[in-house]
């Protein structure tokens, strides 16, 4: 059952005074919204696993996300999850974050595991979910995209992205979620 309750006035504690709540939210606007809260989040799942030979960096295309910052002062945290593997045993994979045409957040070799960039070694048609999470801090209102890199493999060595290596059931499913921070 809702309730409801309608009132003239509220008197401030010592009886000195009156609170007018009147429309508090209605002039709500998210730059008046204190530091540190989400202003918006974006998500996409990836719905189909890839299995490819690839040679290098690869753009997982359904993983990709365009945000339009409310501020300069915003900041944009981008997680990503990845279920990744290859054919061959013992092969380095990676996944990173890209800003426009800039990897963000990430050494460019895989050494180890910083801000930005997760690898591991898997073996012979293995898979392993990769997780890597960045607060970036892109100082712009304008369209911004983020798309997620994957590395592993080379010629000759197949490549899967959301799932179990040779098998062809639907692994973990790769995500890219986007969230503005008030800054």
């Amino acid at each position: 059952m809702a309730s409801t309750l309608k009132v003239d006035t509220i008197q401030t504690n010592d009886g000195t005074g009156t609170i007018a709540l009147q429309n508090q939210l209605s002039g709500m606007t998210s730059a008046s919204m204190p530091t540190g809260s989400v202003l918006q989040v974006l998500n996409v799942v990836m719905t189909t696993p890839t299995a490819a030979a690839i040679d290098g960096w690869y753009d997982i295309t359904p993983l990709v996300l365009t945000i339009t910052p409310s501020s300069t002062s915003s900041k944009i945290l981008v997680q990503a999850n990845v279920l990744g593997g290859v054919s061959n045993a013992g092969w380095l994979v990676a996944i990173r974050i890209k800003r426009g045409s800039t990897v963000v957040g990430a050494t460019t070799g895989l050494t180890n595991n910083t801000s930005g960039l997760s690898w591991m070694t898997i073996n012979n048609y293995g898979g392993k979910t990769m997780s890597t999470s960045f607060l970036d801090s892109p100082s712009t209102t304008s369209a911004t995209t983020y798309q997620v890199q994957y590395v592993g493999g080379s010629t000759g060595v197949t490549t899967y992205i959301g799932r179990e290596g040779e098998s062809t059931s639907w692994g973990a499913a790769p995500t890219l979620t986007l969230m503005e921070i008030a800054g």
